[in-house]
């Protein structure tokens, strides 16, 4: 049975969605065309395997490729092989996804070899049916070191902007699931990332990382399932230990959290409820993070109240006002199924937690639902595997346009908005986010958003385009720099350094910019499984200060194949 689910895996939608969803992975300049894939369904009767593939050569040209201003740009022509794939792998005692892009690229002026990753894997081990399981996952990607860090939709330019980061986590849990769908789960997590400055394999190795993080966590939980009629609640205890340890002068940050929630829902009718949770906080700063966060600020209890309300079927709504690490907070989630291929989703949160550390947070909800997914289909359901596509390739998602690795523990506020559906020879996709990070010694906001569109125009041709916009407000108090300089980066050793003249140059590299990316291509189908594309994207980058502006445009095209 395997074997007939692997072939019509080969040859049916499904191999099309694994390409499509690792297509939209690729960052803005380098994605290459798919035709959109059918929401088509998969059943499994025993094990299943599937995979896809594919392989592009192609050549591009820069006119800006250090992303300097007017004056000091340099242009730049550059040959990659690009390989983008993906597998899922079920069987009653493991589940697998894994997905990414791997791109060589050779820079002729630079006489340079880049490599650009974005890679991620999610899996599940079964020891005992409903009792016993252990969860596996890790990621590679290229991200940006600072959150004012020159970016375009050429994934190639200012490369020493840039960093790969490195995660994984491992967790062994208990989880116990009874008759009236109540839960009990005991999980114990280790999860490490490496920022590699050196943007090479070989810096991975030696350990030559900007900051690492390491955290570990435990978790008791219960869940009231359908053990009371109107009543539903979640009892959770939960404790971690999180260290960023610093290197070339910056210093370590940690802490330790522990807390004692209890969420609850009261159903007025089928389909609004009064929810909120009430609980209690105690963080532990040590290292750097003592300077400028008071653990009496981030200690103490906290709350939140609203309603869910479910309208429908399709649709789920939370709302919850509150307060949390000394600030007042929105808590949400919402989900509109408008139709089985058009889909809303938005959310709202409050955190505590190094930047490295939010990298590996993404792990902590897949492996369940990756789970849940392949025991569905081994009951006999006629699933999409969209939703665990989607789920595993956290990193195609477009809300982490632009996302950044940045020293330091901070209080983020997040939110997001998603809007994504097919209509016919059409797809589309609108998000957007936000997010307020204060680190105590300095306070970043973002804002952003992208539209993607894709058309087949016929049997053979198709059109894509895309716009991004970034908006990034990075501040700080050059006092605070000139009193703890080491905090920045500077190597207060060098005999160089002066802490009020570097301080102020910092300052000067930093402040508000915007940054808009528009992109807009085509591929051409010459036989079944080979295409042609051109693209072309031009990206720039406002600001009030002159230095930080740039532009650049960027012509990509190539040749690929699907295996």
């Amino acid at each position: 049975m395997g074997h007939d689910i692997q072939n019509q895996f080969l040859k049916g939608g499904i191999r099309k969605a694994l390409l499509a969803s690792v297509a939209t992975g690729v960052t803005a300049g380098a994605a290459i065309a798919q035709v959109t894939a059918p929401n088509a369904p998969l059943s499994l009767s025993t094990d299943y395997f599937g995979y896809a593939a594919g392989v592009s050569v192609r050549g591009s040209y820069s006119d800006n490729i250090n992303l300097q201003r007017d004056g000091l740009k340099n242009d730049e022509y550059i040959l990659s092989t690009f390989l983008t794939g993906g597998a899922i792998y079920s069987s009653p005692r493991v589940t697998a996804v894994v997905l990414g892009d791997l791109d060589f690229s050779y820079l002729f002026d630079q006489s340079d070899l880049a490599i650009n990753q974005n890679i991620g894997f999610t899996s599940t081990f079964t020891g005992v049916d409903n009792l016993l399981y252990f969860d596996l996952s890790g990621s590679t990607s290229r991200q940006l070191i600072g959150d004012n860090a020159r970016f375009s939709g050429n994934i190639n330019a200012a490369r020493g902007q840039r960093a790969d980061v490195h995660s994984y986590s491992a967790s062994p849990y208990l989880f116990r699931q009874f008759a009236d769908e109540s839960s009990a789960e005991l999980r114990y997590r280790f999860s490490q990332v490496f920022v590699d400055q050196e943007a090479s394999p070989i810096g991975f190795l030696t350990g030559n990382s900007l900051n690492d993080s390491t955290t570990h966590e435990v978790l008791a939980q219960y869940d009231s399932g359908r053990a009371f009629d109107r009543l539903g609640f979640r009892l959770t205890a939960f404790g971690s230990d999180t260290s960023e340890d610093g290197v070339s002068g910056l210093p370590d940050f940690e802490y330790q959290q522990g807390s004692l929630s209890a969420a609850g829902r009261f159903s007025l009718s089928n389909q609004f409820a009064l929810s909120g949770a009430v609980g209690y906080d105690e963080v532990d700063t040590a290292g750097a993070a003592t300077i400028f966060f008071n653990d009496d600020d981030l200690s103490g209890f906290f709350w939140r109240a609203g309603f869910t309300a479910q309208p429908g079927p399709r649709s789920l709504i939370r709302l919850e006002y509150g307060e949390r690490y000394g600030d007042e907070f929105i808590d949400a989630e919402a989900r509109y199924d408008i139709s089985d291929r058009f889909v809303f989703s938005a959310g709202a949160s409050r955190s505590f937690r190094t930047r490295a550390q939010s990298v590996s947070s993404q792990f902590r909800s897949n492996q369940r639902q990756t789970l849940d997914f392949a025991d569905a289909l081994r009951e006999g359901q006629e699933l999409s595997a969209r939703s665990i596509i989607e789920s595993a390739n956290w990193y195609a998602n477009s809300l982490n346009f632009g996302r950044a690795q940045t020293t330091g523990v901070a209080v983020s506020d997040t939110a997001y908005a998603s809007l994504a559906g097919e209509f016919g020879r059409t797809s589309l996709s609108v998000n957007g986010f936000y997010s307020d990070d204060n680190f105590g010694f300095r306070q970043i906001e973002t804002i952003g958003g992208s539209f993607n569109l894709r058309r087949r125009m016929s049997r053979r041709l198709t059109g894509y385009g895309s716009v991004s916009f970034r908006h990034a407000d990075t501040a700080f108090d050059p006092a605070t720099c000139e009193a703890n300089p080491q905090i920045f980066g500077f190597d207060v050793t060098d005999p160089m350094f002066n802490a009020m003249t570097d301080c102020a140059n910092l300052a000067a590299e930093n402040g508000v910019t915007n940054t808009l990316i528009g992109r807009i291509g085509a591929s051409y189908q010459i036989y079944e499984n080979v295409s042609a594309f051109i693209e072309a994207s031009h990206t720039e980058r406002f600001a009030p200060n002159p230095l930080l502006e740039y532009g650049e445009n960027n012509v990509l095209a190539g040749v690929t194949l699907d295996f």
